[in-house]
């Protein structure tokens, strides 16, 4: 399965911006700039997890900076075979909103 983006096809396309910068999927797409949940998601995963996001963030943003890539070695190239390891957790988060909002609501 390709994951449509609008710079190009993320999964298939070593090219792509994100897999050149060492992105993975979760990193970019889950963004706390354009979801609420992503931070409430964020605060829940393992530490380990959060600390590789935060250095593959820091690490793209600088080599963006320097107009270079990162190794081969280093680049995520499919999706398909990819751990999701913040969107079990964004799940739960928008189930618990959505039944405190029936509760709410009731």
């Amino acid at each position: 399965a390709v994951v449509s983006t609008q710079s190009g096809h993320y999964g298939r396309d070593p090219r792509s911006v994100q897999c050149e910068l060492g992105l993975r999927f979760d990193d970019w797409y889950y963004n706390q700039a354009t979801d609420k949940n992503v931070g409430t998601a964020l605060s829940r995963i393992d530490d380990i997890d959060l600390q590789l996001r935060n250095f593959r963030g820091l690490r793209a943003s600088q080599l963006a900076i320097e107009r270079t890539v990162c190794p081969e070695a280093e680049r995520w190239e499919e999706v398909v075979g990819e751990v999701r390891y913040v969107k079990p957790w964004i799940e739960q988060v928008r189930k618990e909103k959505a039944e405190a909002d029936a509760w709410d609501n009731y």
